[in-house]
Parts: C-alpha cells; sequence; structure tokens
C-alpha cells in the first residue's frame, strides 16, 4: 500500500470514498491517463444521517462502514493492489467524532483516511471532471449526502470553490420533506453564493443522487444510450424532471428507476437543490459527469508525461491494448490516414474530429479475435457503451458507429442509438471512417512497417494510393476492393501508382 510519486503505467490502484451516504471501493487499472475500473463496491452505510441533530456520525452506520472497509482492506491485500488512497468526505469532516473513526479505521484497517477540506473537496472533484471532460468550463456541482460543493472549472483547471450544508442527509434531518420548506432553507443557504449569480452556460453535476436523477430522466425521454457520462439536459427539462420527482412518494420513486429505489427517501430533496442551483445560476444545460472526487484524487498523482495525452485517446488505447498486439500501430494509421481525409467537410469541429479519428485509429483492431460473425453483430454496442472518457453522446454513436463500419458496409441493424443520435451527414461520415480505417488495417496486416510503405491521399477528385515496388504483391483484388470501397465513401476515385 505504498504510495509512488506518480502513479505507474499498467498498475492498479485503489480508492476508498467515504461518504456521508455511501462507503465505495473503486479499483483502477491505469493505462497511461486511463483510469479503467475492474472493481467498484458500494455500500449505503449512511455515517451523515445523524449529524444535523447530534453532530455526531450515525453509530449504526459507523459500524456498517467498518464492515464494508475491512473487506475492501482485504480485497485489496488479495488483489495486490499497489496504491491505495482512502477519503473521508463532509460527514467525516463535521462530525465530532470524525477524526476518532479515521483512527479506528487505520487501526482496524490499516488504511489511512485522508480527511478532506471542503475547498480540497471541490478542486478535486473538478479536477475529476476535467479529467473526463476536457474542454468542460462552467460551474462543477459535487452533491454528496452531507454537502454541496461548488467550483469553477476552465481550461486552466479548477478556480474558487464554496461549499454549502446541502446534502440530502443534512436537510432531511429538520423532518419530513415539505417543498416549500426546502425551497427556503435551499434559497437561505446560496444566498451567500458568489459563483451562481445568472452566470448561464453549463453546470456539470456530480454525485450519486443527480446521477441517480439522470437516469429517470433518461427514463422519461426514452433516450437511446443508457450512458450516464455525458449525458445532457437543458433547463427546461431539468425544471420538469425536477417537478415530477418532488411529488412522487416513496414507493413511487422505487419503481421508476433500480438507482432511485436505492435513494427514494432522499432523492426529492437531491431534487430541490438542483432545481434552486439551476435558478440561481440561469444555467443553460446541466451535465452529467461519471468522473468526480475519486479520478480527481488519481489525476492528481499522474505524471506531466501522462497527463499530456487527451482522455479520449488513453482510453481508446486502454480499451484496445486489452485484445491487440501493440498501441503504436493505431498512432501509426491515425497518421497515415491524416492525407486520406485531406478536403472531406467536418462533421464535428475539426478540433473534435481530429480526436475522434484518433481514437477510433487505436479501436481498428479492438474486434480482431472476434468471430467475423460476432464482429459485426457486437462492435456497435461494445464501443457505444465502453469505458470511455472525454466523449458525448452523439461521438460515442459516431465512433462506434466508425469501427462498426470497419467490419461492414451495412449500417448498424437494430441500433436505435445510431439513427437517434447521429444526423445523416454524420452516418456518411462515420462510414467513410470505417471504410478508411479497414482498407489501412487490411492493406498492412496491421504491421506498421508495411503501412509505412504506401502512402494514400485525396488528390483532385481521387484517392491516390502510392506504394513501393517491393510491396506491390500485397496490392491483391481483395485489397483493391477495399481501396475502391474508401474511395467511394469518400466521394472519390481510385488510383494507384507504383514508384
Amino acid at each position: 500500500m505504498s504510495k509512488p510519486k506518480y502513479l505507474r503505467d499498467g498498475q492498479d490502484a485503489a480508492v476508498i470514498d467515504v461518504g456521508s451516504n455511501s462507503v465505495r471501493l473503486v479499483v483502477y487499472r491505469i493505462d497511461g491517463r486511463a483510469m479503467t475500473p475492474t472493481l467498484n463496491e458500494k455500500v449505503m452505510a449512511g455515517l451523515g444521517r445523524d449529524l444535523g441533530r447530534t453532530g455526531k456520525l450515525s453509530a449504526d452506520g459507523a459500524e456498517h462502514a467498518i464492515r464494508a472497509l475491512k473487506r475492501f482492506a482485504t480485497l485489496i491485500d488479495a488483489l495486490g493492489v499497489e496504491s491505495v488512497f482512502a477519503v473521508g468526505t463532509a460527514a467525516v469532516r463535521a462530525a465530532s467524532d470524525g477524526q476518532a473513526f479515521a483512527a479506528r479505521m487505520e487501526t482496524e484497517t490499516g488504511i489511512p483516511l485522508r480527511i478532506l477540506s471542503g475547498a480540497d473537496e471541490a478542486r478535486l472533484s473538478a479536477l475529476g471532471v476535467s479529467g473526463g471532460a476536457p474542454d468542460a468550463e462552467g460551474v462543477v456541482g459535487d452533491l454528496g449526502g452531507a454537502s454541496l460543493e461548488l467550483i469553477e472549472l476552465d481550461g486552466d483547471g479548477p478556480g474558487r470553490g464554496e461549499t454549502f450544508n446541502l446534502g440530502p442527509l443534512s436537510l432531511a434531518s429538520s423532518g419530513g420533506f415539505d417543498y416549500g420548506k426546502i425551497v427556503e432553507d435551499v434559497n437561505e443557504a446560496l444566498a451567500a453564493t458568489k459563483l451562481l449569480s445568472r452566470r448561464g452556460g453549463d453546470f456539470y453535476a456530480v454525485g450519486g443522487a443527480w446521477r441517480a436523477l439522470g437516469r429517470i430522466d433518461m427514463t422519461m425521454r426514452n433516450h437511446p444510450l443508457g450512458v450516464l457520462h455525458h449525458y445532457e439536459m437543458s433547463r427546461r427539462e431539468v425544471l420538469k424532471l425536477v417537478d415530477v420527482v418532488r411529488k412522487q412518494s416513496k414507493g413511487s420513486l422505487e419503481k421508476l428507476e433500480e438507482a432511485a429505489a436505492k435513494r427514494a427517501e432522499t432523492l426529492p430533496y437531491a431534487a430541490v437543490v438542483l432545481e434552486r442551483v439551476i435558478q440561481v445560476g440561469q444555467f443553460d444545460r446541466v451535465i452529467l459527469s461519471a468522473f468526480g472526487l475519486r479520478e480527481g484524487v488519481l489525476l492528481e498523482r499522474m505524471s506531466p508525461e501522462a497527463l499530456a495525452q487527451h482522455p479520449l485517446i488513453a482510453a481508446a488505447e486502454a480499451l484496445a491494448g486489452r485484445w491487440s498486439r501493440t498501441r503504436s500501430f493505431g498512432q501509426k494509421l491515425e497518421e497515415w490516414l491524416a492525407p486520406v481525409f485531406q478536403g472531406q467537410p467536418y462533421v464535428f469541429t475539426p478540433r473534435r474530429e481530429l480526436v475522434l479519428r484518433g481514437a477510433a485509429a487505436r479501436l481498428a483492431d479492438v474486434g480482431g479475435p472476434l468471430h467475423p460473425d460476432q464482429r459485426v453483430e457486437v462492435m456497435f454496442d461494445l464501443i457505444l457503451r465502453a469505458p470511455l472518457a472525454a466523449i458525448s453522446h452523439e461521438e460515442r454513436a459516431f465512433l462506434a458507429a466508425a469501427i462498426h463500419h470497419r467490419y461492414t458496409k451495412a449500417p448498424p441493424r437494430h441500433a436505435d442509438a445510431y439513427l437517434r443520435l447521429l444526423s445523416d451527414d454524420r452516418q456518411v461520415a462515420a462510414a467513410a471512417l470505417g471504410a478508411a480505417l479497414r482498407f489501412g488495417a487490411d492493406l498492412s496486416g496491421r504491421s506498421e512497417t508495411l503501412l509505412s510503405s504506401f502512402e494514400a491521399n485525396a488528390v483532385d477528385g481521387k484517392l491516390v494510393l502510392r506504394m513501393k515496388k517491393q510491396v506491390a504483391q500485397l496490392m491483391t483484388e481483395t485489397a483493391q476492393r477495399r481501396l475502391e470501397t474508401a474511395a467511394a465513401a469518400l466521394g472519390l476515385t481510385a488510383e494507384t501508382k507504383i514508384l
């Protein structure tokens, strides 16, 4: 359980989050900047449920938490996890017996607990959000069981932050749910904010309760993709969702969605906090982030070299690395394809399209070990739901479609997300990218050396393939067909030249 200066590529790391409502262990595989969860366990201990009334941690909750933490420690030892980081948030921070709990935890599990200040908790949550959305600008809100952390975020990273005792457990301690009273309590607390004040723009929502609200909204809107990360709601949609949730009984909430059932008693409070934050800030959009405090804890321990890589590229390499022989072929394929797309219209911003193309190149052989029939059936759904960072739902569908088309010209079957998330021009562009990936990968046999023996360029309405004489034998009928298919998908005609 040592703590190296920087996390190493290829190692495992664990984060234990001792929160006001839940105690969670997540073990991650570290691949450069990518953090892939390999084990995720949570226990709803309720440490902070008595905090507002007694100023102390719940006695039953503490026992429940310690039992869970002992299990976590046993799992960590058995798995041989090298780096373990345990953090305590609002309940442990505010409780008069919080330090005593931390000492007991270390004595009984051997794991020290870092009790975060409100400022540190907000900063790490915002850092985590930026790890999943490096272009994020706006305000991050992390709603825990006992507190709400708000922090500004822009291209330079986390900025100023604020902490409020507005967690569902804190609000619920004053009695049963009374919408009017809860609104007054939240408004009174937010009157001290200097971050919101009708700023508009984007609000990034972090925390289990707000994720549960997102799942309910997905169900209400019949959203075609059940991935919470980067799920977006307009202000109008948020207010409609809150209005529905706050009027539901506990029993009705338990029927809405599995995640809601676990938080049925506290979810209406979380909904009101979101409603008031959105109204005070006049935010245009709420974006749910699956990245937050735990990812922030790891990101602050990554090397500058790891942090220099784009999160989506790192995640694609980590995913492909489980099946393919090397990451380097994907890097080479990305470079090789760049001249092929010269003059092609952009269907995303130029910067985003380059990143998506780079991710697609890393994933070009991810289906290699699968049976050819299985690839066609599963690749779209596999990429659509893969643990990728820094990608919107529309971009997920585009990337999934491109990798699907890397194996077939036919569109995905029974793929509601393909039709609903991708416009016609993006469907066409995904097919073109997939055909180009297939051409480059199949022509070279996934060999960087052989790929370097060919040059492909889009010139004067033609896709021109230039090759050295010594590799001309690789240009079989199948390779010629791949070239012609890629050219047609790009709106070009095919031509070959031997140097």
